[in-house]
C-alpha cells in the first residue's frame, strides 16, 4: 500500500470514528453495546496485521505514541541532514536507499496511526456506553 493510500485509509477511518461516535450518542444501550461488539470484532479480525505493524500493546499506546512522535521528529531531522549532504555527493544509489527507508518509516507510522484510530474508536464507544449507563442509573435512582 502506498503512503498516499495509507493516508487516505487513515482519513477514512478517522471520519468513520467521528460518524460512529455521533451516531452512538443517539442510540440505545443495546445498540451501543452492539456497536462496541462489532468494533471489537473488526479489530480482532485485523489483530495479527496490526500487531505486526504496530508491534505494541494497547495499554502502552499513549507512551508509545509520544515515543514514536519523538523518533519520527529525530528521523525527519536526520533525513533532512542526510539529504543536504547527499545533494553535494550526488550519490543516486545511496539517495534511493535513504528514500526507501524514509518511505518505510512513513508507512510504519501510518500503520501505527491506523491502530491508534481503532483503539480510539473503541475507547470513545466505551465512554459513550459508560455515560449512557450512568445517565440511566441516575434517572432511575431517587434523588439524594
Amino acid at each position: 500500500m502506498s503512503i498516499s493510500e495509507q493516508v487516505d485509509t487513515l482519513q477514512q477511518r478517522t471520519a468513520a470514528l467521528k460518524s460512529s461516535a455521533d451516531q452512538a450518542r443517539h442510540e440505545t444501550a443495546e445498540q451501543i453495546k452492539a456497536r462496541i461488539d462489532q468494533t471489537k470484532a473488526d479489530i480482532a479480525a485485523n489483530q495479527d496485521a496490526l500487531k505486526a505493524q504496530a508491534g505494541q500493546a494497547a495499554d502502552h499506546a499513549q507512551s508509545q505514541w509520544k515515543s514514536m512522535k519523538a523518533d519520527a521528529a529525530a528521523k525527519t531531522q536526520d533525513l533532512r541532514d542526510r539529504i543536504d549532504r547527499q545533494r553535494d555527493e550526488r550519490d543516486a544509489k545511496k539517495a534511493e536507499r535513504q528514500a526507501e527507508a524514509a518511505e518505510e518509516d512513513a508507512a510504519d507510522a501510518l500503520d501505527y496511526a491506523l491502530w491508534v484510530v481503532d483503539q480510539a474508536q473503541l475507547a470513545v464507544l466505551d465512554a459513550i456506553d459508560a455515560r449512557s449507563w450512568a445517565d440511566a442509573l441516575a434517572a432511575t435512582s431517587p434523588p439524594s
